[in-house]
């Protein structure tokens, strides 16, 4: 059976979404999960929350990342990634990125794995075969594209990438091949690699092992 990610927005604070603190990557600005918003409503009504506006894109296990006004997700539909934008008051298309991959489900519905990772003027982007995407936050339009799987021979988890893009200075860091690929943000050229093992499934946060 194939299931499809409804990108659903309901309101659940007392204050306007305009003014809700922006959730650009997956587990939000500090990777922790929580968010530091107030003014919830202590209680729902016995319908639940009230639904601002639902939008179908097709099948997949992407979170949604919220940033500048946009909401911003990915799924799949006839064997064609597409990458979402979506006005975050009504959820309307602003515009969307396709691309060929196969649907492959293989003991689960199948679909992309990871959540986009907006930084500022851009999105970042992988898919289950690692095709890694730069997009240009406003318009969709596509700075790069990198094929990491074949420019760097790392060898495919059983269940296809599942790292969301991490941020970290000049560089977007993707759990891909023995512990991870790193590339320039900006142009998509290599930074660093560490081998062509299998990766995990988990995706990347920044930790200072000092502790401060």
């Amino acid at each position: 059976m194939k299931k499809t990610i409804i990108a659903t927005a309901l309101l659940v604070s007392a204050g306007a979404l305009g003014q809700a603190a922006d959730w650009p990557n997956w587990r939000g600005p500090d990777y922790s999960g929580i968010s530091q918003e107030t003014d919830w409503f202590e209680k729902w009504g016995s319908s639940g929350p009230k639904q601002l506006w639902d939008a179908s894109v097709g099948t997949g296990f992407a979170a949604v990342s919220v940033a500048d006004g946009r909401v911003f997700t990915m799924g799949n539909k006839s064997n064609r990634d597409t990458v979402y934008a979506l006005e975050e008051a009504t959820g309307d298309i602003l515009w969307r990125h396709s691309y060929s991959e196969a649907l492959t489900p293989r003991q689960y519905d199948g679909g992309p794995n990871t959540t986009p990772t907006v930084d500022g003027e851009y999105v970042y982007t992988l898919s289950k075969t690692g095709e890694a995407f730069c997009l240009d936050a406003a318009t969709g339009d596509e700075v790069w594209n990198k094929d990491l799987k074949k420019l760097y021979r790392v060898s495919t988890p059983t269940w296809g990438f599942a790292s969301s893009p991490l941020i970290h200075g000049d560089k977007v860091v993707y759990n891909v091949g023995s512990r991870g690929i790193a590339l320039n943000k900006k142009t998509g050229s290599l930074k660093w690699k560490t081998g062509t093992g299998t990766s995990g499934y988990a995706t990347p946060v920044p930790y200072d092992h000092r502790g401060t």
